[in-house]
């Protein structure tokens, strides 16, 4: 369910990720002041939207892992996942890891701040 969530999303969000990459490059390529503080606006306006689109997705996920390991025992989760001592507060770390895999990569910073406090390392 995970992966198909990640690939739902990169594929929704495609033409914003498109858009972003070709501002960046001309951000790059330009000099003029204004054009380019125009560019970060526009850069900073979509990253938003691209973040606020992909809250919920890491949400989902978050909850998801969650249920998961609370219907599975310690011992079952090393097994799987070789990891002792395991709380929610990794769960965020473990979105992070997973939203690794989309083709626009958000911060861990980014990523901890979507989190309810209970999924965030201590």
């Amino acid at each position: 369910m995970i992966r198909e969530l990640i690939i739902s999303f990169d594929y929704h969000s495609g033409k914003t990720v498109k858009k972003l990459k070709k501002l960046e490059l001309e951000k790059k390529n330009t000099t003029d002041e204004e054009k380019l503080d125009n560019l970060k606006k526009e850069i900073d306006i979509l990253q938003s939207d691209y973040e606020s689109k992909l809250k919920p997705v890491a949400l989902e996920i978050a909850f998801n892992i969650d249920s998961q390991m609370g219907k599975m025992s310690d011992e079952e989760i090393f097994q799987k996942f070789q990891v002792k001592n395991v709380d929610s507060s990794m769960i965020g770390d473990c979105v992070y890891k997973i939203c690794q895999k989309l083709e626009r990569q958000p911060s861990r910073k980014v990523i901890l701040e979507m989190m309810p406090e209970r999924f965030r390392p201590n």
